[in-house]
């Protein structure tokens, strides 16, 4: 939605196109300055919404945030390819923007798309106004006004999105005719590209501050639920008193030291979240194939074989060593699944999935009864990834084979020949961007005499189902909170 408080009080609902509507919801834009006192941007806009190209909305996470470098790095090409079209410069940003919260993302992002267009940028964040930001990213709505020492503002509000590259594209070139903006279309201009002249305001020169605040699960939109709110201030200081807690400064010295490359797409050897595949199938050492009994065994000198030959998996990347909670053996399989898949991601700073459902699990069932990847779990996820093993003695078993051994001869269905698209599948879906928050849920089952291949037939059979839910999960039947309780206590 977007209103104007200083114009009229009409609201109207935004809708965008099918590409674009799982990233971008409502936009809310409050200006605070007069018509007549240079509202309109400092650059032409252009003649139409620019599809992003790459899509990086295939890449990065579909609901809360997702920072990660292939997420960031496609949103940046995107930025660039809509730059080249108005003759501006690629983006430069500096190389450890990853690490930088969400609204300083948005700051450095705002700033470059002022500078490079020849205008001032602002010279911080400002205490002040993050505050008043993060009552409107809280509140799903527009930050309250500051006070009189702020004379001109200009707040705004955006649902949906990833981080601050994405909010950036949005507001910058997804704000006119093809958006689905209301008011903005081949006939009607009026609404077209608010945002974008907001951005591009000429404030001045001297004295410019901004305020932004993220909050990464506080939309309550249907279909979005569960998901990001941001909201940004930008404004005189008049006083020019602000205190500021990150300066337009810092991010230059960061960016002279070294800057974040494009990515145009992510390698077919790469996860979505640009972990690399092993260069082949790692033989586990010590074999536990040769200590663990056949079928199902849970007893302390297999599971102790397969965490060894784990951690030598991971010495090899460079992991820190995985950490079994101290009742793993007493599990069932199914919540060992979930705690060696979640192990597997934390390791590598990945999110956890919070836990079972009973919804999912009866997805996984299906998978496991059949000796087969589940099927779809339906319209209530708006990503999942499926897996299915055969013959592994308990959960840790499964995951190893997922992970290190589903390359090329290594019994994966899925690569029967060198190079084959299905080669290292299983690792990519436990690697997936799931980006993170309460809508990670996950199923898991166990058949303990289905399978039905030839050569393996009766023996085991284990399936799991990797799912973002379209809301926030609330119920498991085990949960990621109780198999963290049972850690060592010096566990990382």
């Amino acid at each position: 939605m977007r209103g104007h408080d200083d114009l009229s009080d009409a609201t109207v609902r935004r809708a965008f196109p099918p590409k674009l509507a799982a990233a971008l919801g409502c936009v809310l834009l409050l200006v605070a300055f007069p018509v007549d006192a240079g509202a309109v941007g400092a650059a032409a806009n252009p003649p139409h919404s620019i599809s992003p190209a790459p899509n990086y909305l295939d890449v990065c996470a579909p609901v809360g945030a997702d920072t990660s470098l292939p997420c960031l790095r496609t949103t940046l090409q995107a930025i660039d390819a809509a730059r080249a079209k108005e003759g501006i410069r690629p983006m430069l940003l500096p190389a450890d923007f990853s690490q930088l919260t969400v609204p300083e993302q948005l700051f450095v992002a705002v700033n470059r798309e002022r500078v490079d267009r020849g205008l001032a940028p602002f010279a911080g964040l400002a205490a002040a106004l993050d505050d008043r930001a993060q009552k409107g990213a809280d509140a799903l709505q527009l930050p309250p006004r500051p006070g009189r020492s702020w004379p001109s503002v200009s707040t705004e509000w955006i649902n949906a999105v990833d981080n601050g590259l994405d909010a950036d594209y949005q507001w910058m070139y997804n704000d006119g005719p093809d958006s689905g903006v209301p008011g903005c279309s081949g006939r009607r201009t009026s609404g077209c590209w608010a945002d974008r002249d907001i951005v591009l305001h000429r404030f001045g020169s001297s004295h410019l501050a901004m305020g932004a605040a993220f909050d990464p699960s506080a939309d309550t939109s249907p279909g979005d639920k569960g998901g990001s709110s941001l909201a940004a201030m930008f404004a005189i200081d008049a006083a020019h008193s602000a205190a500021y807690v990150y300066t337009w400064k810092s991010a230059l010295v960061a960016t002279t030291a070294a800057t974040l490359p494009p990515l145009r797409s992510i390698p077919s050897s790469e996860s979505g979240t640009g972990i690399p595949d092993p260069a082949s199938n790692v033989p586990p050492v010590p074999d536990f194939t040769s200590i663990c009994a056949s079928g199902l065994d849970d007893t302390p000198a297999c599971i102790d074989a397969v965490l060894g030959a784990v951690n030598h998996a991971h010495a090899l990347e460079g992991v820190r060593p995985m950490v079994l909670p101290a009742d793993f053996a007493q599990l069932s399989v199914p919540d060992q699944l979930l705690v060696a898949v979640n192990l597997e991601r934390v390791d590598r700073g990945l999110s956890p999935f919070g836990g079972l459902t009973a919804a999912l699990n009866k997805n996984a069932q299906q998978g496991a009864d059949h000796a087969n990847d589940p099927p779809d779990a339906g319209p209530s996820y708006v990503l999942e990834d499926s897996e299915w093993a055969g013959g592994s003695s308990n959960g840790l078993d499964a995951v190893y084979g997922w992970m290190y051994f589903d390359g090329f001869n290594s019994g994966n269905l899925d690569c029967m020949r060198r190079g084959a698209s299905g080669c290292w599948g299983h690792r990519k879906g436990i690697l997936d961007d799931f980006g993170s928050g309460a809508n990670l849920a996950m199923g898991a089952a166990l058949n303990a005499s289905g399978d039905t291949h030839k050569g393996d037939e009766r023996g085991t059979s284990m399936a799991v189902t990797l799912a973002v839910a379209d809301a926030p999960v609330r119920a498991f039947t085990f949960s990621w909170a109780q198999a963290v309780a049972a850690f060592p206590s010096n566990s990382p």
